[in-house]
């Protein structure tokens, strides 16, 4: 790779880093020359181009030409517009889900870009994610079509019901004269059903910890930081098989900046403790540290390390090679290889062997909403029939993604 390539993905990472006061290297990589198409190219695909605004309009002597600081100037009131239509969506979710009873955490985007990062324009946001108890699930879409939100696709009814108790959630969608808004209503952190025994996130856990966000002038709940922690963890690994924008580790950097203290790091082990989230976060805060230099103190590291194996098999499961890295959702695992990232994050090797029985011979329960059953013969029925669609389903994941494979 040419130097002022090299030099645009360096920039891109020295600017996205909360320590930015640190970043030394900048002005040495401006006076080497930077290939400015590939940093936006890079920086929109990742979802950096709003900070490297922020930081690049700071520096002095005018390094950048004008018509890329346009275009970066461009990127980040574009986000500013659409995060303050997607905050007073949020609001009005929020809104009408309390008035129906129920309490949403707002996770994600929703939640840190007015909280974690100086301005709100700074953290781009795709969509909104809210999460409520899996029971609250359907008065919670009667809620969202109330305000006008509709499923963003259209699923069969055994399969909406599914996605609803044993999936990742469903996906709402609102167009309006502002734009489109859609939410993310998910009833699980780890949302994976594949996984939730292996890492037993306690719903009632969530919500005792939770603190309080306003929402647009609304009054709502977020992770606590530790809990947060754990699920900007979690995410990258268990729906993207660490295929993910490098704005994901951002998250993790500047969470940390912000509440790193000695209390917050207690509450981190003991939390990935009790979760059985220790070997996730230890990869997360490396990768973190790793591209941003996040301060992470190497007694935490230690008490949240796997064994050297577990160690190696990460790295070739889940490296942090450059190519990769840039790539971002642009490289996708096949199935097969995502099945063998959340065995290798599941401290109980018995987890491992249970997510294989789960994936062959699921509960009757599972069955009947997977396939929309009524009566016991039908569930046995396809008790038996459902292992030929695993294997199936497995050959398949040897060249396609898991959600493409009808593994997950």
């Amino acid at each position: 790779m040419d130097q002022p390539k090299l030099a645009a993905r360096q920039c891109l990472l020295l600017c996205a880093r909360s320590r930015f006061d640190v970043a030394t290297g900048l002005e040495s990589l401006l006076d080497q020359g930077i290939d400015w198409e590939e940093l936006i190219a890079l920086g929109r695909r990742h979802g950096l181009l709003p900070l490297a605004y922020d930081r690049l309009r700071r520096q002095d002597g005018d390094p950048v030409p004008p018509e890329i600081m346009a275009r970066l100037q461009d990127s980040y009131y574009g986000h500013l517009a659409r995060n303050v239509r997607l905050q007073a969506s949020l609001a009005e979710a929020v809104a009408a889900l309390q008035g129906a009873g129920i309490e949403p955490i707002v996770l994600k985007g929703g939640a840190l870009a007015g909280t974690l990062y100086a301005n709100p324009g700074l953290r781009p946001m795709g969509d909104l994610d809210l999460l409520v108890p899996t029971e609250a699930m359907e008065p919670a879409g009667a809620a969202l079509s109330a305000i006008g939100f509709q499923l963003a696709r259209r699923l069969s009814a055994p399969m909406e019901a599914f996605q609803a108790r044993f999936g990742g959630g469903l996906e709402w969608v609102r167009q309006d004269r502002l734009g489109l808004s859609n939410i993310d209503l998910q009833h699980d952190l780890v949302g994976v059903d594949l996984c939730r025994r292996a890492f037993p996130v306690e719903a009632r856990a969530l919500w005792a910890a939770a603190r309080p966000l306003d929402a647009g002038g609304t009054q709502a709940l977020q992770l606590s930081p530790e809990d947060t922690l754990i699920h900007l963890c979690l995410h990258p690994p268990m729906h993207h098989g660490y295929a993910v924008p490098l704005r994901a580790y951002v998250d993790i950097d500047w969470l940390v900046a912000g509440e790193g203290t000695d209390q917050f790091w207690r509450r981190v082990v003991e939390r990935a403790g009790q979760f059985r989230a220790r070997i996730a976060i230890y990869w997360g805060l490396r990768c973190a540290q790793d591209l941003f230099g996040t301060p992470v103190p190497a007694g935490v590291l230690a008490a949240l390390a796997p064994g050297a194996l577990r160690r190696r098999l990460l790295v070739r499961l889940a490296s942090l090679d450059e190519e990769r890295v840039w790539a971002g959702v642009e490289w996708q695992p096949n199935g097969l290889h995502q099945l063998l990232i959340y065995a290798a994050l599941m401290e109980r090797p018995r987890d491992a062997l249970g997510m294989v029985w789960t994936i062959l011979f699921p509960g009757q329960e599972w069955l009947a909403v997977r396939y929309g059953l009524e009566g016991n013969w039908k569930t046995r029925l396809y008790g038996l029939v459902h292992p030929f669609r695993v294997a199936r389903a497995l050959l398949r994941g040897l060249r396609r993604p898991l959600i493409q494979s009808s593994l997950e």
